[in-house]
C-alpha cells in the first residue's frame, strides 16, 4: 500500500498556504536568531582580542626572562674578570720589572690585557618584546667581550711568569759556567744544574744561593792564603834586614872613634895597645907597670922617618 495512502488528515504536513502568509508561531523565530548570531560574533571578537593580548602577554614575558638571563650571565663575567684583575698573580705580574723579565713586550701586552675598561651593565626595562630582545643581544654581546678580555688578560699574565722564569734560568745558567774552579765546593753546582734543567723557579733560587755562598767562601779563603803568604814574606824580608843591621851594628862597634888596627911582624895593635906575638906579653898604655915603646930612647934614636921623630909610631922594618 502506498505512503500517501495510509496517511491521515492529521498526520499530513502542514504547508504555507497558497497566498504566501507564514504561520503565526514561525514569525516570532527569526528575530531570535539574529540576536544569537549577533551575540556570538561580539564574543568571537572579544575573545580573539583577549586571545592576542594573551599570546603578546607570553611573548614579552618570555623575552624579559632571556634579557635578564642574559643580564646574570654578563654579571658573573664580569664579577669574574674583577677577581682575575684583583689576583695575587696578575698583581705581582703587574709589579714585576722590566730587568726581571727575558722578553721586555710580555709586560707591555700584560699592562695593555690589565687596562681594559669594564663595560655597564644592560638593563631589561623595555615594555616590549623588541626592546627586550636588543637588550638581551646587547647582554650577549658585552658578555662574550668581557670574555675575550679576562682570556687575554690570564694569558698575558701567564707569558710574563714564563719571561720571568726564562731570566731566572739565563741568569743561573750564566753563574753555572762563571763559578767553575770558582767555589769551594763543586756539588753546590751540580745542584744548581739539576735546578736548571728542571726549570724550577725555587730549586734555582735556592741553589743560587747556595753556590754563591761557596763563591765567598772560596774567595775568603784564598784572599786568607794570599794574606798569610805576603805577612810571611814581609817577616822574612824584616828578619833579614834585622840581622844585617845587626851585623852594621856588630861592624860599626869594632871601629871606635879615631882608633885604628894593624899588625907587623907577627904582633898586633889596635887602638894604641900592643901585644907580642913571640913573647906572649903584651903592653897597654893604660897600665903604669906596661912598656911604652914611645918612651925608649934607642926607638927614638934609629927612627928615619920623620913623622917617628917626632914622637908618631913607626912600625918596625
Amino acid at each position: 500500500m502506498d505512503e500517501k495512502d495510509g496517511m491521515t488528515p492529521d498526520t499530513i504536513p502542514q504547508s504555507t498556504p497558497v497566498d504566501g502568509t507564514v504561520p503565526a508561531g514561525r514569525k516570532n523565530r527569526r528575530p531570535v536568531v539574529i540576536g544569537v548570531a549577533a551575540v556570538a560574533a561580539v564574543a568571537l571578537v572579544a575573545g580573539g582580542v583577549c586571545g592576542y593580548r594573551a599570546y603578546e602577554n607570553h611573548r614579552v614575558s618570555v623575552a624579559r626572562q632571556a634579557c635578564q638571563s642574559a643580564v646574570t650571565d654578563l654579571g658573573k663575567t664580569v664579577k669574574s674578570y674583577k677577581a682575575l684583575l684583583g689576583a695575587d698573580a696578575t698583581t705581582a705580574a703587574l709589579k714585576t720589572d722590566v730587568k726581571a723579565v727575558k722578553d721586555a713586550k710580555t709586560l707591555d701586552a700584560l699592562k695593555q690585557a690589565a687596562g681594559a675598561e669594564t663595560p655597564a651593565m644592560v638593563k631589561c626595562d623595555a615594555s616590549g618584546k623588541a626592546g627586550l630582545d636588543a637588550a638581551a643581544a646587547k647582554a650577549d654581546k658585552t658578555a662574550k667581550g668581557v670574555k675575550a678580555a679576562a682570556k687575554a688578560l690570564e694569558s698575558a699574565v701567564k707569558a710574563v711568569e714564563s719571561s720571568k722564569l726564562d731570566k731566572t734560568v739565563a741568569d743561573a745558567d750564566g753563574l753555572y759556567r762563571a763559578t767553575e774552579g770558582k767555589v769551594q765546593d763543586d756539588k753546590t753546582r751540580a745542584s744548581l744544574l739539576d735546578a736548571i734543567k728542571k726549570r724550577d723557579a725555587d730549586a734555582i733560587a735556592k741553589a743560587v744561593k747556595v753556590v754563591n755562598d761557596s763563591k765567598t767562601a772560596k774567595e775568603k779563603a784564598d784572599a786568607d792564603a794570599v794574606a798569610k803568604a805576603q805577612a810571611e814574606q814581609e817577616a822574612a824580608a824584616q828578619a833579614a834586614a834585622a840581622q844585617q843591621a845587626q851585623q852594621q851594628a856588630q861592624a860599626q862597634r869594632s871601629y871606635s872613634s879615631g882608633g885604628w888596627s894593624g899588625s907587623a911582624g907577627g904582633q898586633s895593635y889596635s887602638g894604641g895597645s900592643y901585644s907580642g906575638g913571640s913573647q906572649g906579653g903584651s903592653t897597654s898604655s893604660n897600665s903604669p907597670d906596661d912598656y911604652d915603646i914611645m918612651q925608649d930612647p934607642f926607638f927614638n934614636q934609629h927612627t928615619t922617618n920623620p913623622s917617628c921623630a917626632s914622637g908618631g909610631f913607626c912600625p918596625i922594618g
